[in-house]
C-alpha cells in the first residue's frame, strides 16, 4: 500500500486549487463584481470616456446608449462584455430600473457562456472624439418593464477588457488574457435617464 500523502501538502494543493478557481471565475465572469457602488460617479473610469443615455421610443421603450471618446490622443480598443454596448447587458444585471415611487424593478440575471478568445464582434475600438451606440429594447427581456408609466433606468459595472491601442495592435494572446489589460477592472456608471412607457 503506497504512502498517504502529507497532510499540509494536501492542504497546499486544494488551496492552490481554489486560488485558480476563484481567479478565473472573477476574470471570466460575465457579471460584474462589484462590492461597493460609486453612486456619485457620472463619468467613466477610463480617461477620456463616457456613456450616455437617451430615449429614442416609449413603445416599444427604448434607450440609446453612446460611448463617446473625448480624449484629445488615445485610442482604445474595448470588450463590450457585461457593459452598455453588449447584446446581452439586460440579461447580465447591468441595467438596474426603478419605478417613479423608486421601487427596484424586478430581474432575473442570467449567467451567460462565452466564447473563448473574445470575437471580433465583441471588440470596439474608439479613435479620439469618435462614439459607438446601441440601441437598447426593453420590451422582451429579462428587464421587461411591465405597465405603463415611468421609471429611470441606470447602468454600472467594471469593464472586463480594455487597451489604449488600436485594435490593429491587439493580439490573440491579448484577447485570451483580457483580464490583464490596462483598463479590466475600470469602472463605469452611467446616471439615470427616464424612461416612459407607454
Amino acid at each position: 500500500m503506497p504512502p498517504l500523502p502529507h497532510p499540509l501538502a494536501t492542504l497546499l494543493s486544494i488551496l492552490l486549487s481554489l486560488t485558480l478557481l476563484l481567479s478565473f471565475y472573477i476574470y471570466q465572469s460575465p457579471t460584474s463584481l462589484t462590492f461597493t457602488t460609486p453612486h456619485l460617479q457620472t463619468t467613466n473610469g477610463i480617461p477620456g470616456l463616457t456613456f450616455s443615455l437617451s430615449q429614442i421610443s416609449t413603445s416599444p421603450p427604448a434607450l440609446l446608449v453612446t460611448l463617446q471618446n473625448n480624449h484629445p490622443e488615445t485610442t482604445y480598443t474595448l470588450l463590450k462584455w457585461a457593459t452598455p454596448l453588449d447584446a446581452s447587458a439586460l440579461d447580465t444585471g447591468v441595467f438596474s430600473i426603478t419605478t417613479a415611487d423608486g421601487k427596484a424593478v424586478e430581474q432575473v440575471v442570467r449567467r451567460i457562456t462565452r466564447k473563448m478568445p473574445p470575437p471580433p464582434n465583441q471588440i470596439v475600438e474608439l479613435a479620439p472624439g469618435r462614439n459607438v451606440s446601441r440601441e437598447v429594447l426593453f420590451d422582451k427581456s429579462a428587464a421587461v418593464v411591465t405597465g405603463m408609466g415611468k421609471y429611470r433606468v441606470e447602468a454600472k459595472g467594471v469593464w472586463k477588457g480594455g487597451w489604449a491601442r488600436n485594435r490593429a495592435e491587439i493580439t490573440t494572446k491579448d484577447l485570451w488574457a483580457f483580464g490583464e489589460s490596462e483598463f479590466a477592472g475600470s469602472r463605469f456608471v452611467i446616471d439615470g435617464v427616464e424612461m416612459i412607457v407607454e
